[in-house]
């Protein structure tokens, strides 16, 4: 018929003017709920439970966050950082700022210090329009595969996707911690009082740094040897020792542990590592299996007690206790 319009003509009239009145309608919304804090945007809600407390530790471990904002593309486009006191609830950061309406994809490190380094594949500050997220290296900064210094605590939130969109949305951002610490102490077992200095040293099969998901980007060996040791004072004791190392990773490869005559470095004892901390898992809360992976990234600091004696198997190292939570774990049958 002359003059009559085609159907999906009124269709895309209609969308039209469907959009030209509820898109005003959302950002009037978003401005209604600025509460006092901003318009619309994005919070993160940083949280860290993956400990032997099964509790939210967020605050008072993690005293900042860095948090790297990537577009759909995955290319860099600008970092946020906060001191847990300037964060909204002491947990919250909010991005909305010179963030248009879009999906991003979100990279967290909380605790970032001159220990650690965010950097491109060649080492080199994140260069926004240009660096990818697969690019990008969480390093423990060294010069050499031995590591024999404190490094403060760091942790991971791997990258992940959020939508902005015209509304106020929250976002849970998990924390893994990417440090453990180990108090090791090498006892006589008759109790007497000995002369055997003894130095203690992990090593792992990976080179320390992780990418966007927090998984190890190279199979480099590196040694953590102790960065304060102290001949024993107690009864028995022979020597006792305090060493860092980073994220431990069940199936990334052998990891070693060593104690070695201070005085000439000879190897004294070397046993799996791994093997000894699987030993050691507790259930979960109810009984559950407790992975072991899970438990690794749960227990963050470590306490071992190894006991020698004169003639008691061909090398004298005959047992170890671990100390987890409020247990106490023996292991007998260490012998190299």
């Amino acid at each position: 018929m002359p003059g009559r319009k085609p159907r999906n003509m009124y269709a895309r009239q209609h969308i039209g003017l469907l959009l030209a009145l509820v898109v005003p309608v959302l950002l009037a919304a978003c401005e209604g709920i600025r509460d006092g804090r901003e318009e619309c945007g994005i919070y993160l809600e940083f949280i860290y439970d993956l400990n032997m407390e099964y509790a939210d530790a967020f605050d008072p471990q993690v005293g900042t966050v860095d948090v790297f904002v990537f577009d759909d593309r995955g290319l860099y486009r600008f970092a946020r950082h906060a001191r847990r006191g300037e964060l909204v609830d002491g947990n919250r950061m909010f991005l909305g700022e010179g963030l248009g309406f879009g999906r991003y994809r979100l990279l967290t490190v909380g605790g970032l210090s001159d220990d650690f380094r965010v950097s491109d594949a060649a080492g080199q500050p994140l260069t926004p329009g240009q660096t990818r997220l697969e690019e990008v290296r969480i390093a423990l900064e060294r010069d050499a595969a031995v590591v024999g210094r404190e490094f403060a605590p760091v942790w991971v939130g791997p990258a992940f996707d959020v939508d902005y969109r015209a509304d106020l949305s929250v976002w849970p951002v998990r924390l893994v911690r990417n440090t453990n610490r180990f108090n090791l102490t090498l006892v006589r077992r008759d109790g007497d009082a000995g002369t055997m200095p003894c130095t203690f040293e992990i090593v792992t099969p990976e080179g320390a740094a992780y990418g966007s998901g927090n998984a190890p980007l190279s199979d480099e060996a590196v040694a953590y040897v102790h960065y304060a040791l102290l001949p024993g004072s107690a009864p028995g004791e022979l020597s006792s020792g305090r060493l860092n190392t980073v994220r431990l990773l069940s199936g990334a490869g052998d990891y070693r542990l060593r104690v070695r005559a201070a005085q000439t470095g000879e190897p004294l004892w070397d046993y799996d590592l791994m093997a000894l901390l699987r030993s050691t898992k507790p259930d979960g809360p109810g009984g559950r299996e407790l992975p072991l992976q899970e438990y690794l990234d749960r227990q963050s600091e470590w306490n071992f007690v190894i006991l020698y004696e004169d003639g008691g198997s061909e090398d004298g190292f005959v047992a170890v206790a671990v100390r987890v939570n409020d247990w106490i774990i023996w292991l007998r049958e260490i012998g190299v």
